[in-house]
């Protein structure tokens, strides 16, 4: 099951990263079973930013799937990061919208948490 969720969060990652658009039902399923969300209004976090570019729908993502978490954004890259660890998750797009960057860095965070 962990390797499953693990490369789905992979596929997603890739996806966003690649500025590619959410476009149909086969995301919404990858979004499902990347993030093992069953409440519909978790999905739709992950969708608002992904689509939408939703600062509040990161915010809301990172808050229910990293609690505790800190995170920030310098104008180009956003990253994430347990708090007292020195490795942060982060990415970068100068062209992109900062929550499409946060999420890619929300996704990295969720992808190693996923490694032995």
């Amino acid at each position: 099951m962990k390797q499953k969720r693990k490369d789905a969060l992979q596929e997603l990652l890739a996806k966003v990263e690649a500025h590619g658009s959410y476009e149909t039902e086969t995301d919404y399923d990858t979004v499902e079973v990347a993030l093992s969300f069953t409440e519909h209004f978790k999905v739709m976090w992950v969708i608002e930013a992904w689509r939408d570019g939703s600062l509040d729908a990161a915010l809301a993502l990172h808050g229910a799937v990293l609690p505790g978490w800190q995170y920030g954004y310098d104008g180009i890259i956003a990253w994430v990061k347990m708090p007292g660890m020195r490795k942060r998750y982060s990415y970068g797009d100068p062209n992109g919208p900062a929550a499409r960057a946060w999420l890619c860095a929300i996704l990295q965070a969720l992808v190693a948490e996923c490694e032995p």
